[in-house]
């Protein structure tokens, strides 16, 4: 009987065992499967991260573009403004408007000619006195007292041809 009941004792052991390792099989099993749900529910948040990053990136593009379209308007206006304002400076340059505004806005007549002066001698004298009268006039305006501005004319004069 004692055996017997050994016997059932260790079939007991042995079937606790084996129902122990079966289910050590399953867990060691379900660890080492792959969980589709976890790796599918990663797999769809990348998908929509990458998604989401492109959709914002061509966001910023098509504000960017938005912009440089705005700016390229801008200096087509602004060109096209330069170019009225060039027109209107060359007509307002122009010599037969400004011949026409010197008669009639001006009251100014064309001459007929040039006509060039020459001081005759006693011109010349009343002007060297004329000279020597502001040489002692002390005001800025005068350079007669200066002696450097004085003793330059004559180097000047032949360059200055018949300009006065």
């Amino acid at each position: 009987m004692q055996e017997q009941r050994q016997d059932e004792h260790e079939c007991e052991r042995q079937a606790e065992h084996n129902v122990r390792a079966r289910h050590g099989e399953q867990d060691r099993a379900a660890h080492r499967r792959p969980r589709y749900g976890i790796l599918t529910t990663i797999g769809i948040a990348g998908v929509f991260g990458i998604l989401l990053a492109v959709v914002m990136f061509h966001t910023v593009l098509l504000q960017n573009q938005r912009r440089l379209d705005q700016l390229d308007s801008q200096v087509r206006t602004e060109q096209a403004r330069y170019q009225q304002l060039r027109l209107e400076v060359a007509q307002l340059q122009a010599p037969q408007r400004i011949i026409d505004v010197a008669t009639t806005k001006l009251g100014l007549v064309p001459s007929q000619g040039t006509t060039y002066l020459t001081p005759s001698g006693a011109d010349a004298v009343a002007a060297r006195q004329a000279q020597a009268g502001n040489a002692d006039d002390p005001s800025p305006g005068n350079n007669q007292a200066d002696p450097s501005v004085q003793n330059g004319w004559p180097q000047v004069k032949p360059y200055l041809g018949a300009t006065p």
